[in-house]
């Protein structure tokens, strides 16, 4: 195993919102269907607060450092903090959303990220060009192997916000179009591993889009998720270190994610997957970082033989 990565937690700072107004009231992507909650909804709002207090406990014990955004009445979405922005090298890029159910979490996301900036955690905070839409961390995932970020649109994130991103954090961006709307962003179907390997669902992208993955990622490294495991939000899933959070996982997974060095943590989230999500939803990385050492060797195993 490559010395980098025999932290457990890699010194993890994460952003998590508690889910004290979470409720499936509204349908904005086919897994939410409020007549399903409305009948058992105490029931289930008891069993999302005791999920979300086991996978924030889940992060502390690997290590993390957790920042709690207080929720507000009347954005039961708030809960999944990925959207909120992505954070990277310091610097907050915030979401402007395109269901209009979520645009009243922009100015509770904002001031949360401004208190962080006061506190020295955060250097700067920027916006979307006008016009733009952009749903954060969860439409726009860093790349750390490859040093590029991926990112989405088609469903959520406006086309050409690769080339904003690109711009703002000066480093490589890749667009994947999202074709499936039960996959309406990005981290329901694409987990970057810290060893290089990348979990994915292919039926979700478009075919340039997983052409471009298979390419980029190599063979050897692409892990394709089940349709079992995609469509319990398996690849919706946070590696700290080689130990990855997530809310199911078939036994061949673990098995595969075993063989290649990770420890599987399952957090059963059911009512968050009521509405779309998973462990990665609920949470947001603060401490990521485009400066770091290549695997050994990984060049040579994504790059296509020459004759």
């Amino acid at each position: 195993m490559p010395a980098q990565f025999m932290g457990r937690s890699d010194h993890a700072h994460l952003a998590m919102s508690a889910p004290d107004f979470f409720e499936v009231t509204y349908r904005i992507n086919p897994w939410m269907e409020p007549e399903r909650w409305h009948p058992s909804a105490r029931q289930l709002s008891d069993e999302a607060r005791h999920g979300w207090q086991r996978l924030k406990s889940t992060y502390e014990r690997l290590g993390a450092v957790i920042e709690v955004q207080a929720p507000a009445a009347g954005l039961p979405d708030m809960v999944f903090t990925a959207n909120a922005a992505l954070v990277l090298d310091r610097k907050v890029l915030l979401a402007r959303f395109a269901c209009a159910e979520r645009r009243g979490e922009e100015a509770h996301d904002r001031a949360f990220f401004e208190a962080l900036h006061a506190r020295g955690v955060l250097d700067e905070i920027v916006e979307p060009p006008a016009g733009m839409l952009f749903e954060g961390a969860g439409d726009a995932q860093w790349d750390a192997s490859r040093g590029l970020l991926w990112v989405s649109h088609g469903q959520r994130t406006s086309g050409g916000m690769h080339r904003v991103i690109s711009e703002i954090y000066s480093v490589a961006a890749e667009p994947l179009q999202l074709v499936d709307p039960r996959f309406y962003h990005l981290d329901t179907c694409l987990c970057l591993l810290p060893g290089g390997e990348a979990l994915f669902y292919p039926p979700a992208f478009s075919a340039d889009s997983c052409a471009r993955l298979r390419e980029r990622i190599g063979p050897a490294l692409l892990i394709e998720a089940s349709s079992e495991d995609a469509h319990h939000l398996a690849v919706n899933a946070v590696c700290l270190g080689r130990d990855v959070v997530m809310c199911h996982a078939s036994a061949s997974l673990r098995a595969v994610l075993s063989e290649r060095g990770y420890r599987a943590h399952v957090v059963p989230l059911e009512p968050f997957n009521r509405s779309g999500g998973g462990a990665y939803c609920l949470t947001l990385r603060l401490n990521l970082r485009t400066r770091r050492h290549p695997i050994p060797g990984l060049e040579a195993a994504v790059s296509p033989k020459r004759n």
